[in-house]
């Protein structure tokens, strides 16, 4: 009776034992992570996400490695090339490659990987913003990004690291070379401005002056073609004259009395021209004929006379 106790107490201990060996030789692996196992001290193998078995107390996991994306963030103090102190934020994108043996070199090989991305990071923005003046610096965030991220690939994938992407964000001077910026930037928009106005001004003033040149030429062809078409008339009016048998000097002194008396009708006519002053020393008594001329010159020093 007590034996049979015995044994059947013997029997459950021998299943439980065996049962915690089974749960404890059960292992599952996360999706996006992997376990390094050791056996006896050493590596063994690497294990993916699912169900696998191990053998208790002698397989162990070592190390649970993630294949996800990580994230560095760490702000660099630097100096320009025209020695100006600043801030540059930098974000930096990696992850575990997934291979047994790059696994394997980023368990092994480096303890502390963000460390040391770290320290490549800071020796390489140092090392290129030092040969950049400030204004360089702005438009060469990009540049000197991928630079960097071809230096940490370089550098940090013989540890079975993979950089995915690597962002130069910005560059922070001190706040008091951000207020001289910003003074030299408006003193340049002031004086870009003060180029166009005077720009314009000479634009405006060459149209001004090109069209008066213009007018002043085609005033002057109008004034040449009326002397031109007065001529003309003249001439057809002499000719006709000559025509009727008249010499030219008779037909010159003939439109000359003509057209006098056209302008005396007129003068009559008008309401401001009543009287004529004529020359005391001409006419009958003065033993010559009064001519167009006389008259003309009459109305000339009657109007200076009169104040007009």
């Amino acid at each position: 009776m007590v034996l049979g106790t015995v044994l059947i107490f013997l029997g459950l201990v021998l299943l439980g034992v065996l049962g915690l060996m089974l749960l404890m030789s059960i292992l599952v692996v996360p999706q996006s992570d992997v376990y390094v196992i050791e056996k006896l001290g050493k590596y063994h193998r690497t294990l993916f996400s699912g169900l696998h078995f191990r053998m208790p107390f002698v397989d162990r996991v070592a190390y649970k490695q993630t294949l996800r994306v990580k994230e560095l963030d760490l702000m660099v103090a630097t100096k320009t090339k025209d020695n100006v102190f600043v801030q540059v934020p930098v974000n930096v994108q990696y992850f575990v490659n997934e291979n047994e043996q790059d696994i394997k070199n980023s368990v092994y090989r480096l303890s502390n990987p963000e460390n040391q991305m770290r320290s490549y990071i800071q020796q390489n923005i140092v090392g290129s913003l030092s040969k950049l003046d400030l204004d360089e610096a702005y438009g060469s965030l990009h540049q000197v990004g991928l630079a960097l991220q071809g230096e940490l690939t370089e550098k940090i994938g013989e540890y079975g690291y993979v950089i995915k992407d690597t962002n130069v964000i910005d560059v922070d001077p001190a706040p008091e070379v951000k207020d001289a910026m910003n003074q030299v930037n408006a003193s340049e928009r002031k004086r870009q401005a003060q180029i166009l106005t005077a720009e314009g001004n000479k634009a405006a003033a060459i149209l001004e002056a090109e069209a008066e040149r213009d007018a002043r030429r085609l005033r002057g062809e109008g004034i040449a073609q009326e002397g031109d078409e007065i001529a003309k008339g003249m001439k057809e009016r002499i000719d006709k004259l000559k025509d009727a048998g008249l010499s030219a000097e008779a037909a010159v002194e003939w439109l000359k009395f003509n057209d006098g008396i056209a302008v005396y009708t007129a003068l009559a006519s008008s309401n401001n021209a009543k009287i004529i002053m004529m020359d005391n020393n001409l006419g009958p008594t003065s033993g010559r004929p009064m001519t167009s001329e006389d008259i003309t010159r009459s109305i000339i020093r009657a109007d200076e006379v009169q104040g007009r």
